[in-house]
């Protein structure tokens, strides 16, 4: 059995900067901080086709997020769509949208 001298919190910082990112960009982005591969992981939630971003800090991970943003605002047709499949609503510009409906 193969022990592994670490706990939950001893990335006590790392965890809450990923929330802290989360909820900046909470229905477009799922972000997460990965303790075995010790880099920050962002999940586009919107229709578009982005490989899933990762960084070492949280700080270079926003940057990453904003420019893939960016990029999906000039290529796409709607900047973002809601991931629930009972809702239609789209934007074409960064906005947070707080549905009501379940996603799905």
């Amino acid at each position: 059995m193969i022990t592994v001298a670490w706990d939950v919190s001893d990335d006590h910082d790392q965890y809450m900067a990923a929330y802290q990112l989360h909820m900046r960009h909470r229905g477009r982005w799922l972000v997460m901080w990965a303790p075995g591969a010790r880099v920050f992981f962002a999940f586009y939630r919107g229709r578009a086709h982005v490989v899933p971003l990762s960084e070492p800090t949280s700080q270079e991970l926003h940057r990453q997020i904003l420019r893939t943003e960016t990029s999906l605002a000039t290529t796409e047709p709607a900047y973002w769509s809601c991931p629930s499949s009972a809702c239609s609503w789209t934007s074409s510009t960064p906005t947070d949208h707080h549905c009501p409906w379940p996603p799905g």
